[in-house]
């Protein structure tokens, strides 16, 4: 696989150490990109995640909705934000990684997101999955949010 064709893979650090956090960043980033036009794929780790991330897309701000839907609960192929616990059969501009591993068929995807925070285990899967992209040489980015 050529650079040219391999997703860019962008991490994001948050300063915290609890998963709201990064349900909540997870939310504001699908809201930012579908807002450019792009579909969403959110990849979760069990059907308990995707069930409590659909939850939190429809409470995470008192301004916005974000069209989404559960992965196979739904043929509307114009739903912006698909969430699911498997990527493979999936295809979007961006994924979000909200799994503790590497997701498969990241080909499919122009762009990976990998929210972590500093809860050690967080942190340490991330460190992982930033090492495994690292050594497949995939352009990988990193931002530091403080909020």
């Amino acid at each position: 696989m050529s650079q040219e064709t391999k997703p860019r893979i962008d991490f994001y650090k948050l300063n915290s150490q609890n998963r709201t956090s990064i349900n909540r960043f997870c939310c504001q980033l699908a809201d930012k990109v579908v807002k450019m036009g792009n579909p969403v794929f959110v990849r979760t780790k069990d059907e308990t995640e995707t069930r409590l991330m659909d939850d939190i897309m429809w409470t995470f701000s008192d301004s916005s909705f974000l069209p989404h839907a559960i992965q196979g609960d739904t043929v509307d192929t114009d739903v912006a934000v698909i969430i699911g616990h498997s990527a493979s059969a999936s295809t979007a501009y961006l994924l979000i990684n909200l799994g503790d591993e590497l997701p498969k068929n990241i080909q499919n995807y122009e762009r990976i997101a990998e929210i972590i925070n500093d809860a050690p285990e967080n942190l340490l899967q991330g460190r992982a999955r930033y090492s495994a992209y690292k050594k497949d040489a995939y352009p990988l980015h990193y931002h530091e949010i403080t909020s």
